[in-house]
């Protein structure tokens, strides 16, 4: 792909997601990263993207408001949900709970429950559990994002790895019947997959909005997951993977 083609390229990305990094890049398009940066700064010059750490956002702060609408979205389906998944948790529980919208959610229904140890990279999340006394809280250590309020990269999968937990609660972007559970965040996804390698049982959370699309990064198999959790029952392609894998759907009464 000529240097022209990869910047207009660069720019269509930008415009569907608002942040892109140099590492996914640079294995997309199979140059170096160095190549990547000067793409980056063509198009700072150009006032198409603002650099950041690691990559680079649009001009524009789409992904600022992608993840302000995010948060705005199916918020009844959010706390219906998160409703049916708190009671998967009994009082006393380790969990690992990723950075997310729907996470968030979760968040505002367990705060009330005793005696929990959460590990979470999200600061959202800590802020949202930080009223209850009787809850534990850590937050992983890493790169942090301001755009997302929470921490990323290799020093966040080394904090997982330091500790067990008996849950994973995870936000995802995607449940496909063939690609399984993924998301469009390539560290989001490294991390969610980290959290599930440490935990005893690993619970999805998933807005209808989810069903049948998937992202470009895998976070796990149908047989890596014990809970899928929504507020609606999603088709007859996903439940029968689900029933194949022992996935146990939770969805209302």
């Amino acid at each position: 792909m000529k240097s022209a083609e990869r910047l207009q390229s660069i720019r269509s990305l930008l415009d569907i997601r608002g942040r892109v990094s140099v590492v996914e890049l640079a294995e997309q398009y199979q140059v170096a990263q160095e190549t990547i940066r000067r793409d980056l700064m063509k198009l700072e010059k150009n006032g198409v993207v603002r650099k950041i750490h690691g990559g680079a956002v649009s001009s524009q702060n789409k992904y600022e408001q992608s993840l302000a609408a995010r948060f705005t979205q199916y918020i009844p389906q959010k706390h219906e949900l998160a409703q049916i998944a708190v009671e998967l948790i009994p009082a006393g529980s380790t969990l690992f709970i990723d950075f997310g919208t729907t996470t968030n959610v979760f968040a505002e229904h367990i705060k009330e429950l005793s005696d929990l140890t959460v590990f979470t990279n999200s600061h959202l999340i800590a802020a949202t559990l930080s009223g209850n006394s009787s809850c534990e809280v850590f937050v992983l250590g890493g790169r942090y994002d301001d755009q997302i309020k929470a921490n990323l990269g290799p020093m966040v999968i080394d904090g997982i790895g330091q500790f067990f937990a008996d849950f994973a609660v995870i936000g995802i972007g995607g449940v496909d019947p063939k690609f399984g559970f993924s998301d469009q965040n390539i560290d989001e996804a490294t991390i969610a997959k980290a959290m599930i390698a440490r935990s005893t049982e690993s619970v999805i959370l998933a807005d209808p909005s989810k069903f049948n699309r998937h992202g470009i990064a895998h976070v796990a198999d149908f047989s890596q997951v014990d809970y899928l959790v929504s507020s609606e029952v999603p088709d007859s392609s996903i439940t029968a993977m689900l029933a194949e894998r022992g996935v146990e759907l939770k969805t209302p009464d």
